[in-house]
């Protein structure tokens, strides 16, 4: 029953902790910055806008409200098995693909050339780090043994897989669009890349949907990590977040080569590790 609460909760924790996302990287800059609810208003503030701009292209208009939705069945997997199946998993990463591509795809129909660069920059990206993203999930449930989410249950895989470790946290930097890898979006050169061209609903669904994809990498880490156990999962979650802002706050971004070059190392370490795995070779 609980699994149920927390699907049907998962927007307003997604908001909730985008608040305190915002809270604590105002005190790193020693601002007092916005209210812990500010997410929540700017939401509701945005869905009552009307758009600015309106693009007759269906691909510009349904590309937030599909990149909302496959971020949020996402959920269903993740933490808690709400459905299951043998290889679920690879459904999971294959939503999760699907989602990176409705984000590409928004900028790309958007007419905006911050927009298409934003997406240029993703899709060059994305040959990295989804691959990557595929490979470390596979490193994890072939060393826990299982064919499901839902039988994933062991602990301190963080010791065992420890390169599958550090690239699947800079993946979800990457994915989440945090400093230094939020390239793609990078406010200060192409003012929020693919969601430029966007104003009230459409908007709104693309910044929840940021919300829902940060919240989803942060349960996801601590579970492949730790397990799932509840104790440990939300307070793991809750550092995760902490440490995305830290980094947010004190890196400066990397440019699309920059990015390239230090992601090509760690996913071909990755790689290395998947084949230990697969050989069974142990880390001494």
């Amino acid at each position: 029953m609980y699994e149920i609460i927390f699907f049907l909760l998962v927007p307003f924790l997604a908001l909730l902790y985008e608040g305190i996302y915002r809270k604590v990287y105002a005190r790193f800059q020693n601002r007092i910055g916005p209210p812990i609810l500010q997410p929540f208003y700017d939401i509701l503030k945005l869905f009552s806008k009307k758009k600015i701009k309106r693009i007759n292209d269906p691909f510009f208009k349904y590309a937030p409200i599909l990149y909302f939705i496959s971020l949020y069945v996402l959920f269903l997997f993740i933490p808690f098995s709400i459905i299951s199946f043998e290889y679920d998993f690879i459904f999971v990463l294959y939503l999760t693909i699907l989602a990176s591509a409705f984000y590409v795809l928004a900028g790309l129909s958007s007419d905006n050339p911050y927009g298409i660069i934003g997406s240029t920059r993703d899709m060059i990206l994305m040959i990295l780090y989804e691959i990557t993203l595929v490979i470390t999930v596979f490193n994890f449930i072939l060393k826990a043994g299982v064919l499901s989410f839902s039988d994933f249950n062991p602990s301190l895989l963080l010791l065992s897989l420890p390169i599958s470790s550090l690239g699947l946290f800079i993946t979800s930097m990457i994915e989440a669009h945090v400093t230094p890898f939020d390239t793609t979006e990078a406010p200060t050169e192409i003012m929020g890349g693919s969601r430029t061209e966007y104003s009230g609903s459409g908007l709104a669904f693309m910044n929840l949907s940021g919300a829902l994809k940060r919240l989803f990498f942060t349960l996801l880490l601590p579970m492949l990590f730790f397990g799932k156990n509840i104790l440990i999962l939300l307070p793991m979650s809750f550092l995760f977040l902490i440490l995305y802002t830290i980094s947010q706050a004190t890196t400066s971004r990397y440019r699309v080569d920059q990015v390239f070059k230090v992601y090509s190392i760690i996913m071909f370490l990755v790689l290395i590790e998947f084949i230990f795995v697969m050989w069974g070779i142990q880390w001494a």
